[in-house]
């Protein structure tokens, strides 16, 4: 029979069996395990000789090296001017009264008064082109004159940017988008001549443009139909008289420009230009879905003109 165990052991054995039978919980820790990187090379700081950049200017001036300055600017490209530099003003009646007239003499004589600036122009403009001469430019620039307006009537507007300037260009096109032109040279009146030649240097003096105002009295035919082959301004088939003052120009720095058309002269006296006819369609009354428009007189509703 065994002894009876003291009641404190046998508290003790209870606990202990209690934690021997709850599972074991073991905690692993990281391993931390050095890698080697690669090593980088690293360049020591170098010394700098000249502590500034005056010293450094200064030795090399006496070493006999002259370093230019650097000029932080950025290039600007124009392409021609934004308007007519000294605009020629046309004499009231040109192209009216004879030249053999008392009028069409006293317009000579002041047109040679002012041939004085347009002569010290003319030698700037042989100053870059050698070869330029100014009694073969009138017909060059009739050229153009013709070649650009034929370009409208075939809407070639890659051509036409080689003719005329970025600032002609809008004038031209202008609200021609859905219509149709049809012009045509018919013969010159009188040859075409140079009456006024400016040369003028844009934000630098180096930087010249030059602009070459000819006259040019030729018959031309001009219609404009609309969208709707309806037509709205000249006619095809006759023949009118037109004197016009064009602006041609170019920049003259430019080794491989070429004198554009840029602009055209307006006199004050001219006289105003034929209204344009206008395709209007006139709204019906407004019906319900289960009403009919009844057509008065047995004709449809159509568009008409205003």
């Amino acid at each position: 029979m065994a002894a009876p165990m003291p009641r404190g052991l046998s508290c003790l054995s209870r606990a202990l069996g209690w934690w021997s039978r709850q599972p074991i919980l073991v905690t692993q820790f990281p391993a931390v395990v050095p890698v080697k990187n690669k090593s980088r090379f690293r360049p020591t700081p170098r010394k700098l000789k000249y502590k500034s950049e005056k010293e450094f200017l200064e030795h090399a001036r006496k070493a006999g090296l002259v370093i230019p300055p650097e000029k932080l600017e950025r290039p600007i490209h124009l392409a021609c001017t934004a308007g007519i530099f000294d605009p020629y003003v046309p004499p009231e009646g040109d192209g009216r009264m004879s030249s053999l007239s008392k009028e069409g003499l006293t317009q000579r004589t002041e047109r040679l008064k002012k041939g004085a600036t347009s002569l010290l122009a003319i030698r700037r403009i042989r100053g870059f082109d050698a070869n330029f001469k100014i009694k073969d430019f009138p017909e060059k620039a009739k050229d153009i004159f013709i070649e650009a307006h034929l370009c409208l009537n075939n809407s070639d507007h890659e051509r036409l940017h080689t003719l005329v300037t970025e600032h002609c260009f809008p004038d031209m096109v202008w609200d021609l988008k859905y219509k149709t032109v049809r012009w045509s040279f018919v013969k010159s009146l009188e040859p075409a001549q140079v009456v006024h030649v400016r040369c003028v240097g844009l934000m630098k003096q180096s930087n010249m443009y030059g602009q070459i105002t000819v006259r040019l009295h030729t018959q031309q035919t001009l219609a404009i139909y609309d969208r709707f082959g309806r037509l709205m301004y000249g006619q095809e088939d006759v023949p009118k008289d037109v004197l016009e003052y064009v602006v041609f120009e170019k920049h003259l720095v430019n080794p491989y420009g070429s004198w554009r058309m840029h602009a055209k002269i307006v006199p004050t006296w001219a006289p105003p230009k034929q209204p344009i006819l206008k395709t209007l369609m006139i709204p019906g009354p407004q019906l319900n879905p289960w009403e009919e428009y009844e057509e008065t007189q047995g004709e449809a509703h159509k568009p008409q003109l205003a």
